[in-house]
């Protein structure tokens, strides 16, 4: 089921982070470092804002709205849906424009104000009907709202800039457009009420019970991941914090995209498990689905530091060369370390209902995040804002680990770590022995020739425990 599921998600997982690290690189050719310094901290302030005001109704819904549909709750839950999306956007837009005005762009004219609105409100919706998709394994609907707003908005935002001038409000606008067009597509498949009250409090009060503790623990997560960004813009300026963007951003987004790629399908397989058999199936469910992630993450974080010379010579403008290859390798090993952390560990957490401890691992990264930042910064410039988050995000991980063991028997994948790890070490010490590509067909056959090569050495691993699977499943069928 979990490898069905997974396969089913692909496309979604592929297109939708491939475009986002693809715009990224696009950016650096089409815009100046101020203006992708302002695109780059309006999106991370509207990250936060629906961390607040999204995430913990979000994460409830995902976790409740099928026991809510099968006690014939529907309705309510629909009702009270419909309030809390339009209350959200609201507070979200206002709160977006304060941040606009008092710490990035003192002077925004109305273009800019209008973009901003318009990417806060669609964006929020997007997210939320991804995660409703994900409940009803509506999987086209899900794949529409992650693929066509990064996208079809990258398209639209450079028509713009072209046709327009290259000021942040067309990247922004670009993006609200198509998020709203993917939207709009899927109205009429999305099982939702039309009215908005009365809310049902007994749903608010347990929203707000389950919810609450993943705002807290999201807003510091937040912390953690985004602090270095105004750091950096409040130490070096909006300039330093375009050049900081594109590698702390490629390296985050690229942990993502490949934790993202087994992870969609993973968690409401977890939650079935819990919900019908009990916390020891679905702690092995964890432990399973761990493994597929671990076996993903590996060999990217391997490929990216061993490629990472050619890749960015290749494809990032000269002008921020120089602080992506200092940055990327580190962003890309704190955002693998909080992916394993936030796909797998802290789904125990999720799945027994303790969301307090997310919040309290969350405080100790946000903590050591915001003053590594400024010691690392201040000692090793730019690269040291990215080495902050490594040292937090490993000790929150440590913290994470220690508890979700002790107190809740997960554990971990044993078995399979030993042979990813050899694999990987193989596939990258043969990239170690390439010389640099020249040009981006020679870049293309390296990363293929690296995932082969880590995909044969795993197939021969595991081809004595494939033969015996599929004798064992032939003897069962006669």
């Amino acid at each position: 089921m979990l490898l069905r599921n997974t396969l089913l998600y692909l496309p979604a997982q592929v297109i939708g982070p491939l475009a986002q690290l693809i715009s990224m690189i696009v950016w650096t050719h089409v815009v100046d470092e101020p203006t992708l310094g302002v695109v780059t901290l309006l999106t991370a302030t509207h990250e936060l804002l629906q961390i607040v005001f999204l995430t913990g109704w979000s994460q409830y819904a995902l976790r409740f709205l099928e026991r809510h549909q099968e006690n014939g709750e529907a309705e309510r839950f629909y009702r009270t849906e419909n309030a809390f999306m339009i209350g959200s956007c609201l507070v979200q837009s206002i709160l977006a424009i304060a941040a606009l005005f008092t710490m990035i762009v003192p002077q925004a004219d109305a273009q800019l104000v209008a973009a901003t609105v318009a990417y806060v409100c669609t964006r929020s919706l997007n997210l939320y009907i991804s995660d409703r998709a994900r409940v009803r394994n509506q999987i086209g609907i899900y794949t529409l709202q992650v693929t066509l707003g990064p996208s079809l908005g990258l398209v639209i935002g450079l028509i713009l800039i072209r046709l327009i001038d290259r000021s942040a409000t067309w990247p922004l606008a670009g993006y609200a457009i198509a998020q709203l067009v993917a939207i709009l597509v899927v109205l009429p498949r999305l099982g939702c009420g039309r009215g908005v009250w009365p809310l049902d409090r007994v749903i608010v009060s347990q929203a707000l019970r389950y919810g609450l503790p993943l705002i807290i623990g999201g807003a510091l997560g937040w912390i953690g991941l985004n602090a270095p960004r105004f750091i950096v813009n409040q130490v070096s300026g909006v300039a330093a914090a375009g050049l900081f963007a594109v590698g702390y951003g490629l390296g985050q987004r690229a942990a993502t995209f490949a934790a993202m790629l087994v992870t969609t399908a993973a968690f409401p397989l977890a939650v079935k498990s819990m919900e019908r058999h009990g916390a020891s199936v679905a702690m092995r469910q964890l432990a399973d689905n761990s493994a597929l992630l671990i076996a993903i993450l590996a060999p990217c974080i391997a490929g990216i530091f061993m490629l990472r010379r050619e890749f960015v010579h290749l494809l990032i403008a000269p002008p921020f060369q120089e602080v992506t290859l200092a940055v990327l390798p580190l962003s890309v090993l704190a955002g693998s370390i909080r992916s394993l952390r936030a796909h797998f560990i802290d789904q125990t957490f999720l799945l027994h209902n303790r969301t307090g401890l997310l919040a309290t691992i969350s405080a100790v990264d946000a903590a050591l995040t915001v003053l590594l930042s400024f010691i690392f910064i201040r000692y090793w410039e730019l690269s040291g804002g990215a080495g902050a988050t490594v040292v937090a995000a490993l000790v929150a991980a440590i913290a994470s680990f220690t508890i979700a063991f002790s107190r809740f028997g997960l554990t971990l994948p044993l078995k399979h770590v030993a042979p990813v790890g050899a694999a990987t070490a193989i596939m990258a010490e043969i990239l170690n022995m390439l010389p640099e590509a020249s040009s981006m067909a020679i870049f293309a056959a390296h990363v293929a020739l690296g995932g082969a090569i880590y995909i044969i050495v795993l197939g021969m691993i595991y081809a004595p425990l494939l033969s015996a699977l599929r004798l064992r499943h032939r003897q069962s069928e006669s």
